[in-house]
Formats: structure tokens, sequence, C-alpha cells
């Protein structure tokens, strides 16, 4: 004699979740500076220009040496030789350009580095650009605070529910901002300087650094009585 069972399927619920995004906003001071220099020379023929613009270049060179360490690094960005027509009526003249960018670590150098490149022939200086390092540990810092900010969220929201969180199941990168976020206006190309005394006294603004993170939690049961009835005690 045979007998037969009947079995109900009984349904799963789900592990209950709570998704959170943490943010962390930090402010520092700058670790760099970029300044864009650009020398500029106009002749009557493209080899007195590229000459003159060359010599230019070797002077940009001899105040950036002086510098010594405070310069981490020099790079051409732009050269062009072309016809430059002011005046229909008559022939274009060769124009010669070179425009570098140079990055400074030692802010305090940077206001006489302006001034240096300022006194220069034929050179326009503009900037600076203020900056952090690309490796800089505010970025770093500012991770770890929104990853903080994510756990601290997370546990509120389970304690409002009666629970508590009972495990991490994912963690992604929502961005991070940084690296000169906020950067000073750049300066208009300067007239040369002439007054051997000249400083200019520069005020680095500071940097925002921004951190977010999205992470998942699962969390314990939470107390059904919060919620069947009446919200938070309404």
């Amino acid at each position: 004699m045979s007998s037969f069972v009947s079995r109900v399927a009984v349904p799963q619920v789900a592990e209950p979740q709570v998704v959170v995004r943490g943010e962390a906003v930090l402010e520092v001071e700058p670790e760099l500076a970029d300044l864009w220099v650009t020398v500029r020379v106009r002749a009557r023929d493209r080899q007195t220009a590229m000459e003159r613009c060359q010599a230019g270049q070797q002077q940009v060179a001899a105040v950036t040496a002086a510098a010594g360490d405070a310069i981490e690094s020099v790079e051409t960005s732009t050269v062009s030789v072309h016809l430059e027509v002011r005046d229909r009526r008559a022939p274009g003249e060769p124009v010669a350009t070179v425009q570098s960018r140079l990055t400074v670590g030692r802010l305090d150098a940077v206001g006489d580095l302006v001034v240096d490149l300022g006194r220069l022939d034929d050179v326009d200086v503009s900037g600076p650009g203020w900056r952090l390092r690309p490796d800089s540990r505010a970025v770093e810092q500012a991770r770890l605070d929104a990853v903080r900010d994510a756990v601290h969220r997370a546990r509120q929201y389970a304690a409002a529910f009666g629970a508590h969180l009972t495990a991490l199941l994912e963690v992604s990168d929502a961005g991070l901002g940084g690296s000169g976020l906020r950067v000073a206006a750049a300066m208009a190309p300067m007239a040369r300087f002439e007054d051997s005394q000249l400083h200019l006294d520069l005020t680095p603004p500071r940097q925002e650094v921004h951190g977010a993170v999205e992470v998942r939690f699962a969390m314990s049961a939470p107390d059904s009585s919060l919620f069947s009835t009446e919200v938070f005690g309404e």
C-alpha cells in the first residue's frame, strides 16, 4: 500500500539588505602649481622669427634652471610657425610660438618665478593653476572617509528598523574628484616687470577633494512592528 505526501513549496524570504552611499569632502592645501609660458615672436621672415623664438626659449630655460628643484618638470605643449595677416593689403608676417608648461613643486617660489619670467621680452606668463599630486594622500583619505560614512549610515538605517548589519555584500567606487578640482583662475598674459625688487605674494586656494562609495550590506530581520501598522510613531 503506497502513500502520497503532498508537499507545499514554502517561499524563500530574501535576506534584507541595506544599500547606502558614503561621501566625504576634504579641503586641503594644493601641492603643485602649473605655469604656462609662451614665447611669441613676429619678424619679417621665418628664419628670423624662429631664431628669435629659439633665443627666447633659451632665456626661459635659464630662468627655470636658476629656480633649481622648485620646478619639477618643463613640458613643451605647443609649437607654431605661421603667417599672421593683420592688414589684407599687406603680406602676412611670420610668427613663431612655443608654449611650455612648468610644474612647480615649491609653492613659495611661484611668485618670484612669475616675476623673473615676466621680465623677458616676447614672453607671456599665465597661471598659476593649483592642484594636487595624482598620488596625493588626500585622495586616499577622502576615499576612506567615504567608506566610514557609508558604514555609519548603514548602521543607522538598520537600527531604525530594529536590526543590525550582518555581512558586507558589495562595495563599488562611486567616483572620486580631486587633483585640482578647484583651480585659481588663470591670470591674463603679463607685461614685463622692470622693478628688480618686485615680488608677488600669491595665496593658493584650498582644494576640495571628494570621495564617494556605494556599499551593500546584509542585515538581520527587522522588527516588523515598526512598519506593519504606523511608521515611526505617527
